[in-house]
């Protein structure tokens, strides 16, 4: 009960930090000048010049309150209970660690900041993508899967997170939805780190999903401020780093199954990313340059309003993801059900994506 109390406060005093930090980014943004442009880019659709300086509000709220955490857990250690206080001890274990994590969130971060004010060359952001993945991913924050080589871990881990940052890229289309999407992951990663006995990384899971709803309250439609892609790469960053800390196949797993939960957790975002890429090769079009053909903007093709989108992608995430934790432990029957439920939601994805004709909207 003393850990969910800690959860809860992580999550809470996140939250706020991440709700007044994201009003003081969005007051000094124009003075900075990171603000986004009404169609200064041609899938972008927002009517009137919004700052675009959230990713700088979600960072330091985050590094605040696990830099804040990290203080009031030494301090407080006289006054914890018994079932906390002897897992304090491994802090030492994990603190170098730690430390490498929040460097390269901040890198990450900064990345995406530095495009933010002014527009990198594709090559150069990915350069620095890869930079920050091979650091992290070189420090043990690492995807084993069973996988007894160590060089194979490295590059699996690298292209994870690689992944990720370039989904939650992709899916910031829409007020609301990346921040949304990455605060119903948190949470899934939250409950199965906690379920798994994983302290640390559940309060990691905790300080990321009430940053990002701290977030959401500026910028929930209509958008009063955009994350930008200092936002999206450190969203994309922690839920990557997160979704490979966490022990999801144990010596009590009925299957390999729970080796899929990350992959289905965040599995919306990377199946949009996937199908987005494919759509503009058939169209001979450079990967990387934005548009406005995800599932989000096809949904309001069908009429739905940018709000209602958002939340119906949001839904869909959350039904996979919910899925995805249940294989944690059910026997192959079960998983049969899961797997199945999964990919009728990615096929209904896939008519909306490539089959329902394009209306204005």
């Amino acid at each position: 009960m003393a850990w969910w109390i800690i959860y809860l406060g992580a999550w809470l005093g996140t939250a706020l930090l991440a709700t007044l930090l994201t009003r003081v980014a969005r007051d000094l943004a124009p003075r900075l000048g990171f603000v986004d442009i009404p169609l200064n880019e041609a899938h972008k659709r927002h009517v009137s010049a919004t700052p675009v300086c959230g990713g700088a509000a979600m960072l330091s709220a985050w590094l605040l309150a696990i830099g804040g955490g990290v203080l009031a857990a030494w301090l407080g250690r006289g006054f914890l209970p018994a079932g906390v206080t002897e897992h304090l001890a491994n802090v030492r274990a994990v603190g170098g660690r730690l430390a490498v994590l929040a460097i390269c969130v901040a890198g990450m971060s900064l990345l995406g900041l530095l495009d933010d004010r002014k527009a990198l060359r594709a090559w150069q952001k990915f350069l620095g993508q890869l930079l920050f993945a091979g650091v992290a991913a070189a420090w043990g924050m690492r995807v084993t899967a069973l996988i007894p080589v160590p060089a194979v871990n490295w590059a699996i881990t690298v292209f994870w997170i690689l992944l990720i940052v370039n989904a939650l890229n992709f899916l910031d289309n829409m007020d609301g939805l990346a921040g949304g999407i990455a605060a119903l992951a948190a949470f899934l990663f939250l409950f199965i780190a906690a379920a798994r006995g994983q302290h640390f990384v559940a309060v990691l899971a905790a300080a990321t999903c009430g940053t990002a709803c701290g977030f959401l309250v500026y910028n929930k439609p209509k958008a009063s401020i955009f994350m930008g892609d200092a936002g999206s790469h450190f969203l994309g960053f922690t839920l990557a780093i997160i979704g490979t800390l966490t022990n999801y196949y144990t010596e009590d797993s009925r299957t390999l199954a729970p080796l899929l939960t990350p992959i289905l957790i965040l599995g919306l975002p990377i199946f949009d990313t996937c199908a987005v890429v494919v759509i503009r090769l058939r169209l001979g079009q450079p990967i990387y340059k934005g548009d406005n053909r995800h599932i989000s903007h096809r949904f309001q093709h069908l009429g739905l309003s940018r709000p209602l989108a958002t939340l119906l992608v949001c839904l869909l995430s959350f039904t996979v993801g919910c899925g995805a934790v249940a294989l944690l432990w059910l026997p192959p029957a079960g998983v049969a059900v899961v797997l199945l439920q999964s990919a009728l939601v990615f096929a209904i994805v896939s008519i909306i994506q490539f089959y329902v004709p394009k209306k204005d909207s």
